[in-house]
This record gives structure tokens, C-alpha cells and sequence, in this order.
């Protein structure tokens, strides 16, 4: 993987926690609801692990939010 696209991993990762908090969920309240292990919603927030499309979704669909925000600057 290429520094560039752990950067992108990065800063997607940071918006994904950033709007979780904002929407006032923890980290173990989007795994309950999504069935997902809490290690791995971290490795995404850190950046340290790739999502596909499907699990954004998910995510997206648990804090009430869409997920192009995620993307946006």
C-alpha cells in the first residue's frame, strides 16, 4: 500500500469517528448494531484497515448519516 493510500484510509477513518462522536454513539454502539467487532471499527477509524463499500454503508446506516459524508472535506 502506498503512502497515499494509507493517508486516504487516514483521513476517511478520522471522518468516520469524528461523525460517530458527533452523532453521540460509541464505538461499541455501532458494533452492537452492526455485528462487528469493536477492533476492527478502530482499525477503520485509525486507518489502519481498508473497508469495502458494504461495511460503510453499515456504519453510515447505524449513526444516521450518509455515506458521502464521510468524503466530504
Amino acid at each position: 500500500m502506498t503512502d497515499a493510500e494509507k493517508e486516504y484510509l487516514y483521513k476517511v477513518g478520522r471522518s468516520i469517528a469524528m461523525l460517530r462522536k458527533k452523532q453521540g454513539y460509541s464505538q461499541l454502539d455501532v458494533c452492537a448494531k452492526i455485528q462487528m467487532e469493536k477492533s476492527n471499527l478502530s482499525s477503520i477509524e485509525n486507518g489502519r484497515q481498508n473497508f469495502t463499500a458494504l461495511t460503510l454503508k453499515k456504519i453510515a446506516d447505524s449513526i444516521g448519516v450518509e455515506v458521502r459524508d464521510f468524503f466530504i472535506k
